[in-house]
């Protein structure tokens, strides 16, 4: 089987899109041995670019197109439509790059066998439904806390019957960054949470600073706010930083995670977020609002298990926090699950298996 991989995978250009096109190149050799799968990658993110590259291209097995965000939903449907008419016998799999669970490209859904979404709803028929933003949280931001959308909002019809074709694919945190983050921290001597100096690490990025009401934002504060009072009992490692005023360096950024007892990760654009996998590669305990709706691999989100939940609305954020920073057991057996779970994904080379995946449901799609 021969696949073409058409998307950006230069991390000068855009680092969420090369690191999910950076595990066809690491497991090249696994893919070929266990799935009889090669493929060429063009490197095009456009549309325009990517009808160059695939018009005049032979057609392969498969087709996994990694557009730019930025482009019209009218000229991904139309190019989606234009792709499928040329290479109507590959099955064609599209990767969202929205980082929500939402898209505004779901307009492709008639053209194409598969759509992934790194994270995605685990039941598909909540896509047939419309919420305020586009997505679960964004909705319940409006509805429950009154935050202000103005319009803001990244979501697209999807048509009845479409939904299941919707699929997990992976996300941002296999690539070769976060691997060698997980093994130099594996490597090195186990730090237990007790031996830590901080018990609670959040350093967030605020976004843009010409944004700084924008419910990203807005959440992002509220979770500040929430964990303030511990500063008077506690030692926290807590900031929140607007895009080109960083107060927090990546070096101390890093020497404070490491030394942290607890991670607090809250949604930013999606619900899953980088932070989340670096509390997992430095076996921190990882505290966030409740992710049990979504899909995603490497799949370090069980609740009680590998991760810590709290409300949507972070009323319970200050409690769990000192609950688990008084059982610091109870935090390290959770912590050390989700270093393992992520472990697991790496050694047992799950992203095979997930394209193994991805293309059998591609193929039995277009039955």
């Amino acid at each position: 089987m021969h696949a073409l991989i058409v998307g950006n995978a230069d991390k000068r250009i855009d680092d969420i899109s090369s690191a999910q096109l950076e595990p066809f190149f690491h497991y090249r050799k696994p893919l070929a041995k266990r799935l009889g799968l090669s493929f060429d990658h063009f490197q095009a993110s456009r549309a325009d670019e990517i009808w160059r590259a695939l018009d005049k291209a032979a057609t392969p097995d498969a087709i996994f197109l990694r557009p730019d965000w930025r482009e019209t939903p009218d000229r991904m449907t139309d190019l989606a439509a234009r792709i499928r008419e040329r290479h109507d016998a590959a099955r064609l799999i599209f990767m969202d790059p929205w980082d929500q669970t939402s898209s505004r490209f779901f307009g492709v859904l008639p053209h194409v066998d598969r759509f992934l979404k790194f994270q995605r709803l685990k039941d598909t028929r909540l896509y047939l439904r419309e919420y305020v933003g586009g997505a679960l949280i964004t909705d319940y931001l409006a509805n429950h806390l009154g935050y202000p959308f103005d319009g803001w909002d990244v979501s697209s019809r999807v048509e009845p019957g479409l939904e299941t074709r919707i699929g997990t694919g992976w996300s941002f945190a296999i690539s070769r960054k976060y691997q060698k983050v997980f093994r130099r921290s594996s490597r090195g001597k186990k730090k237990a949470l007790a031996s830590r100096g901080n018990d609670v690490f959040c350093h967030l990025s605020l976004g843009n600073p010409d944004e700084k009401n924008s419910w990203y934002a807005r959440y992002r504060k509220q979770t500040l706010a929430t964990l303030t009072p511990m500063e008077k009992r506690r030692k926290l490692a807590m900031s929140g930083d607007y895009f080109g005023h960083r107060t927090v360096s990546s070096k101390q950024y890093q020497r404070d995670i490491r030394d942290s007892k607890i991670v607090v990760s809250p949604f930013g654009w999606g619900e899953v977020t980088w932070r989340d996998y670096e509390a997992a590669c430095h076996r921190c305990l990882l505290v966030k609002p409740s992710i049990e709706h979504v899909s995603t691999t490497p799949n370090i989100f069980v609740a009680g298990e590998t991760y810590v939940r709290v409300r949507w609305d972070l009323s319970d954020l200050e409690e769990k926090c000192e609950y688990y920073l008084e059982h610091l057991d109870e935090a390290q057996a959770i912590a050390d699950n989700a270093h393992e779970a992520y472990r697991r994904y790496f050694e047992e080379q799950r992203f095979v298996e997930t394209v193994e995946e991805i293309l059998e449901a591609a193929a039995s799609g277009r039955n």
